[in-house]
């Protein structure tokens, strides 16, 4: 009981020093929410040494935190490595499936290679922590965090994307990359060789006046393609993260590949889940697990 009293006491003490100086209310304690455990490690480098192989196919392992989730033994989703034990995936690729049923492999590129067991790790799922608040009928809140039975090694093939800074909500107009086994088109089969589009991030204003209507959006989304269509995520690229490269040279997972409308339809672009507005959330759900650092990041 004194403990939370203590608590309780310093929470008010910071929100008089808000009010006092200014500070937008809640900023100090949002702020102390936000510390994140970090590892003596480096997230979001990406595999530059590898040949390209062609057209919009990676360079092997280039995204090292692309994972593959499988139902059943069938590839299923994308995912992305924010620790030795957790993924961020969409919360409709979890929904509904016993955790038993569920297996991720990482380091992998080509899927139908046959050397391809040598160089990859599959874990099974301990625990699926699915936003308390999606809603399978709108897809608002359409994310999840996996915890791994076992935890992972980081090597050249497999390593975390970092998360966004939360001082950072507007990124219209910069350029995504997604990365995915998805289907190469609206009605053709997965790839089985990694992938990647590169999409602009369009303002709210813009996502409002497409195909789908302002109903459809929620603040969780955002909307990230072509006016023209021809490019875009596709089926089986669901629960894979919408990256970009930061201002040092990381790459950072932005968004998660939610929804949309077929695919590569005009005026009809990706939905993406806007992980920012999730970072507390996460924060509360890795179970103390440290994060990696961002390359010459400084933390006070």
């Amino acid at each position: 009981m004194v403990k939370y009293f203590c608590v309780s006491i310093a929470i008010v003490f910071f929100l008089v020093l808000e009010y006092i100086n200014g500070v937008p209310f809640g900023e100090t304690t949002r702020k102390i929410r936000s510390a994140r455990n970090h590892c003596n490690c480096e997230c979001g480098v990406v595999n530059r040494r590898s040949r390209v192989v062609g057209g919009n196919i990676t360079r092997s392992h280039e995204f090292p935190w692309i994972a593959g989730l499988s139902h059943g033994g069938e590839y299923h989703c994308g995912a992305a490595l924010i620790s030795r034990r957790h993924l961020i995936t969409a919360a409709h690729c979890v929904h509904g499936f016993d955790k038993r049923s569920l297996m991720v492999t990482l380091g992998d590129h080509d899927r139908a290679s046959s050397n391809r067991f040598s160089n990859i790790d599959v874990r099974g799922i301990r625990s699926v922590k699915k936003h308390e608040h999606f809603d399978i009928a709108t897809y608002n809140n359409d994310i999840a965090i996996l915890e791994m039975d076992i935890p992972v090694g980081f090597n050249d093939k497999i390593n975390p994307v970092c998360l966004p800074n939360d001082d950072i909500i507007d990124y219209t107009g910069r350029i995504g990359v997604v990365a995915g086994w998805g289907r190469i088109n609206e009605r053709g089969d997965t790839s089985d060789v990694l992938r990647k589009i590169s999409v602009p991030v369009w303002s709210t204003q813009q996502c409002y006046n497409s195909g789908y209507g302002e109903h459809k959006i929620s603040g969780n989304m955002f909307c990230a393609g072509y006016t023209e269509g021809l490019v875009d995520a596709c089926q089986g690229d669901s629960g894979g993260p919408l990256q970009l490269t930061n201002s040092l040279g990381d790459m950072e997972i932005i968004g998660v590949v939610s929804w949309g409308r077929g695919c590569a339809r005009p005026n009809l672009p990706g939905i993406y889940t806007k992980v920012a507005n999730y970072l507390h959330w996460i924060d509360e759900h890795v179970d103390g697990e440290c994060v990696c650092q961002k390359h010459n990041a400084r933390f006070f």
